[in-house]
């Protein structure tokens, strides 16, 4: 667990440099952030989500010999994997009890352009690699970020998003104040069990101890039953830890492991991940991806 400083920055500067798929680092595209959409932006109607299903593949989800593409289109369906609380990104709506924000957005309209219903199954992004990987949805979405090992499991769009981690603490905690003393002995960071946080910190931790949080543990508890000083976490859920307030949190400095986003889907379907990759492509020509970016407040983060 303990490895040179000097490691994680080389790895880090590739991997935010020359991205997962080669060539240059997407940009971040400029915007203003608003939360509400302009005026001509359809909203498309919210789809229920239900709970992801526990151990094997629900009947009819495995890919037919002539690919998953050929299956999703013959099942008149689009089975999405969703994480409900992450906010502006796919959270559910008390309200409503809907799967709503920018990737509940743009996977109805996936599902739409190809003339399907989608249906959202409940499934934390931590948990939502498995699902993909093992098949029980088509489609993951709601902040899965890119990582070397994610990358071997299933496989990713390309990127349209990206942030940087995130130091959590009290607001009152003096012994880790953020980012500066994080890597000191005695102190104890947490991350998600599987998270992209949890790679980066692993490399870059030298003194300090690493505590893994497994489900159904929440990493931010540890800190409050003072079990953990911090939580490091990405972007997606660092917003989400903004908007519920009562924490300290500050952005990873420099370009220390910044998150590329994607969509994820099975290995191995080359036609399925071009025609998600595809869709991509035409909303950024269209116009629908800032749109749907600019309504939910994400403009700003998104990369072109």
């Amino acid at each position: 667990m303990r490895v040179a400083t000097t490691a994680i920055i080389a790895g880090l500067i590739l991997f935010c440099e020359a991205g997962p798929f080669g060539g240059a680092r997407p940009s971040i595209a400029a915007g203003n952030g608003l939360r509400h959409s302009p005026a001509d932006l359809p909203v498309p109607v919210p789809v229920p989500a239900h709970p992801v299903p526990a151990g094997p593949v629900l009947a009819g989800m495995q890919a037919s010999p002539a690919g998953r593409l050929a299956t999703i289109r013959d099942r008149g369906e689009l089975v999405v994997c969703a994480a409900s609380n992450l906010p502006a990104i796919a959270w559910r709506n008390a309200r409503t009890g809907q799967i709503e924000g920018m990737d509940a957005d743009l996977a109805n309209a996936l599902a739409a352009r190809m003339n399907l219903r989608a249906t959202f199954l409940d499934t934390p992004s931590d948990a939502a690699i498995e699902a993909v990987e093992r098949g029980t949805c088509d489609l993951g979405v709601g902040g899965l970020g890119i990582s070397p090992a994610r990358s071997a499991r299933v496989a990713f769009t390309k990127p349209f998003m990206a942030g940087p981690l995130a130091a959590v603490t009290q607001p009152v905690s003096t012994r880790v104040p953020g980012w500066e003393g994080l890597d000191r002995e005695g102190v104890v960071v947490a991350v998600r069990h599987g998270s992209v946080a949890e790679e980066v910190i692993r490399q870059h931790l030298q003194r300090a101890e690493l505590l893994p949080v497994q489900r159904p543990m929440i990493p931010e508890q540890e800190i409050g039953a003072g079990r953990a000083d911090v939580f490091v976490t990405d972007y997606a859920d660092a917003r989400r830890l903004r908007e519920e307030g009562g924490w300290r949190v500050a952005n990873a400095p420099g370009r220390m492991g910044d998150t590329l986003y994607a969509y994820a889907v099975p290995r191995g379907d080359d036609a399925w991940l071009s025609a998600v990759n595809a869709f991509l492509a035409a909303a950024r020509t269209d116009g629908l991806l800032m749109r749907v970016a600019q309504r939910w407040g994400l403009r700003n983060v998104m990369v072109n």
